[in-house]
């Protein structure tokens, strides 16, 4: 049985092209001084009444992350999106995709984690992620030690909820004389853990190596497919036989009563996509950040509309390659029977709004994907 998640990176979407134009990145030199509070306050509002209508139109769950030093997405802490979350919703799951641990303090994580999944009844999904590289960068790391930082701090998270404290930790990175976390989840042996990637064939093969689901983030279908295929020879190696519940793929997906008018909403999708991650390369793509194998990807593929290399898609080639899936239930209906068709992942992640999109519409496609859409799905 599929389960399908909402997911909204809740823009400030007041930012338009000419505002990004004179700078020469969209997160390193973009000023601040383009934030408004009073409009940020509008907005949140309108994406926590998303959370809570996704849920009671009968999503599985609701997805969310963080980000720093950037205008598309409103949260530089997803602990705090997920309280809210917790807070607003009354069955749905919450999958936090994720927390930076390779850039905090893995005993806090650890902490914070259980406080949610206590308040949320036990509905946490916890998911790691390294960080971009812009972040790493932002917080005065060596790009060369994210991949190990994140590797230490995601076993001490798993011993503080799984070993009973106090007991030493002498980490390379986060070394603890003491630690002791009171708080512990309520899920046992601890909450699920998801782990995410766009390519990289290295997050893959240690999420295999871990059994936890990995969850594509958008990548084109084709190259998805490869992707879990390497899933699956990892799998096989450690000795288990994977389904879909060990996969996820993210889409962006806006249902409207017509295909016209899903159509013209859906442009939104495309939303600054030039200046996202415009800069200097040293910015997205350091050296250490990803292996040569990755980058090697990156070179040869499509750009989707977020990075910063390869052939630039427009808006109809997405839909065709349902990376961006719009139109009536209907459509959108027979568009996600194939993805499901040739991929079977456990989870669709439905990524739901972007840039300014119109609040009653972001709200009425929710209603259509819960009302018609999930309810075919899950017959399949």
């Amino acid at each position: 049985m599929v389960e399908v998640y909402w997911f909204s990176e809740q823009p400030y979407g007041h930012i338009t092209d000419e505002d990004l134009a004179p700078y020469e990145s969209g997160r390193m030199h973009f000023p601040n001084k383009n934030f408004d509070p009073q409009k940020a306050q509008v907005l949140y509002q309108n994406y926590h009444d998303q959370y809570a209508w996704a849920d009671e139109m009968g999503f599985d769950g609701i997805m969310s992350n963080e980000h720093h030093s950037a205008y598309w997405c409103m949260k530089p802490s997803v602990n705090i999106d997920g309280a809210v979350i917790a807070k607003v919703t009354k069955r749905a799951k919450i999958a936090l995709l994720g927390n930076v641990i390779a850039l905090n303090d893995p005993v806090k994580m650890a902490e914070e984690l259980a406080m949610l999944d206590c308040i949320s009844g036990g509905r946490l999904i916890s998911g790691f992620v390294r960080g971009t590289a812009v972040e790493t960068l932002h917080a005065g790391i060596s790009p060369t030690e994210n991949r190990d930082r994140f590797e230490e701090a995601h076993d001490l998270i798993i011993k503080c909820w799984t070993t009973p404290g106090p007991f030493r930790w002498e980490g390379r990175y986060f070394p603890h004389r003491m630690v002791n976390p009171w708080v512990l989840p309520i899920q046992k042996p601890h909450p699920a853990i998801w782990f995410p990637g766009t390519g990289s064939p290295e997050s893959v093969i240690w999420a295999a190596q871990h059994q936890y689901p990995y969850m594509n983030l958008g990548a084109l279908l084709d190259l998805t497919i490869q992707l879990k295929g390497i899933y699956q020879e990892t799998a096989h190696e450690m000795g288990y036989d994977p389904g879909p519940e060990h996969f996820g793929y993210l889409m962006r997906v806006l249902c409207a009563d017509t295909d016209e008018r899903a159509y013209e909403i859906g442009k939104t999708f495309l939303w600054t996509q030039t200046h996202r991650q415009r800069g200097p390369i040293e910015f997205n793509d350091p050296p250490g950040y990803q292996s040569r194998e990755a980058l090697r990807i990156k070179m040869t593929r499509p750009m989707i509309g977020t990075g910063t290399i390869g052939r630039q898609m427009t808006y109809d080639d997405l839909q065709a390659a349902y990376n961006i899936v719009v139109g009536s239930p209907e459509t959108v209906i027979k568009k996600l029977r194939h993805v499901r068709k040739e991929l079977n992942p456990g989870y669709i992640l439905i990524y739901g709004n972007e840039g300014l999109m119109p609040h009653q519409d972001v709200m009425r496609s929710i209603e259509l994907l819960g009302s018609k859409v999930i309810p075919a799905i899950k017959e399949d």
